[in-house]
């Protein structure tokens, strides 16, 4: 994790508040330990702990934890609030609903909704004013917040089935593996996120002062997610990303690995809410974004690299994933 940089697009958005207001400069960012060409450079990546002391240093200077994105401020220290409520919440389920409430006393502007009558739990955000969020950075940003804070609170990472969204495919959509690493659909009605039914139950076990230390590191623990994942998705994501051969294994065999039957695992990743086709759809979208936008590849190289019968097939799938083929994905990220 020391090594763990961002992008900066997120750098450039957290200060796009500040900047509105007129507070922004670099001497300020200087005097702050953070270097203002790590923000400017398009391509740049900021380390990590420059990354946390910026979202602390906007957050302080306008005692805004929507960062200038809403018609009003919500003031520092309503996370906490919240969060003090919900800690106290039985299970999962209460502890979103009580949070959907706070969040109802804090802003008018971002609407969130939970869903329970489908197949799989929703949880939604709409800004009501996009206009002041147009790269619509804070939606992001509290889509990302709520599923970590929810899964911190039942000491699990919440598997995602997918997540939509109401703008464009963005130019960072690379940065989306690890912010929704999910299948990730757009222009789509709703800000959402999917996952199973079975997490609502599941009880909250951390302690209000636990609580009191996740908030005091913020957002070092929204940003960061800590190594304890004991999902089986993430167990059969890293055993296909330490494969050498191009020919990725069968269920059976990732099975056997895993000391169990194709058919357990196919049950334990169904109740996860994902899939091993899923899992194995979402590393190849990941790896063919690097493939497109940091190597120089063929189209045809990258389609026969990551195991696919012909390039057209490859095509079709990526457009599938990102909804552009890939030369237009490349094209965009030039």
């Amino acid at each position: 994790m020391k090594n763990l940089t961002f992008s900066s697009h997120y750098a450039r958005a957290v200060l796009y508040g500040l900047e509105k207001a007129g507070g922004y400069s670099d001497e300020l960012l200087r005097n702050n330990g953070i270097d203002p060409e790590f923000i400017h450079s398009p391509r740049a990546r900021v380390p990590t702990e420059q990354f946390i002391r910026l979202f602390r240093l906007v957050w302080g200077k306008l005692d805004d934890e929507f960062m200038g994105r809403t018609t009003q401020p919500c003031r520092v220290g309503h996370f906490h609030l919240m969060g003090s409520l919900v800690v106290h919440s039985s299970n999962l389920e209460e502890v979103i609903r009580q949070s959907i409430r706070c969040y109802r006393l804090f802003s008018d502007d971002m609407v969130i909704k939970l869903d329970t009558r489908g197949d799989e739990v929703e949880l939604s955000i709409t800004h009501r004013h996009p206009e002041l969020d147009p790269d619509n950075f804070l939606v992001e940003w509290l889509l990302m917040v709520w599923h970590r804070l929810i899964g911190w609170l039942i000491g699990r990472k919440i598997v995602l089935s997918h997540a939509t969204f109401q703008h464009d495919l963005p130019g960072h959509f690379d940065e989306y593996r690890f912010v929704f690493p999910c299948q990730c659909f757009f222009n789509r009605d709703r800000n959402s996120l999917f996952f199973s039914h079975n997490y609502l139950d599941m009880p909250v076990t951390r302690t209000p002062e636990e609580l009191d230390g996740f908030i005091e590191k913020s957002p070092r623990n929204l940003l960061i997610w800590t190594d304890e994942d004991d999902s089986l998705t993430t167990q059969v994501r890293q055993i296909l990303e330490n494969v050498d051969d191009d020919r990725l294994p069968t269920l059976e065999q990732i099975a056997g690995q895993l000391h169990m039957t194709a058919y357990t695992l196919s049950r334990k990743l169904k109740a996860e809410g994902s899939s091993y086709q899923k899992i194995k759809d979402n590393l190849r979208r990941d790896q063919a974004v690097i493939m497109l936008t940091r190597q120089n590849l063929t189209v045809s190289e990258i389609s026969s690299q990551l195991g696919f019968t012909e390039p057209g097939a490859f095509s079709r799938a990526f457009k599938h994933w990102t909804g552009l083929s890939p030369l237009a994905y490349r094209k965009q990220d030039q």
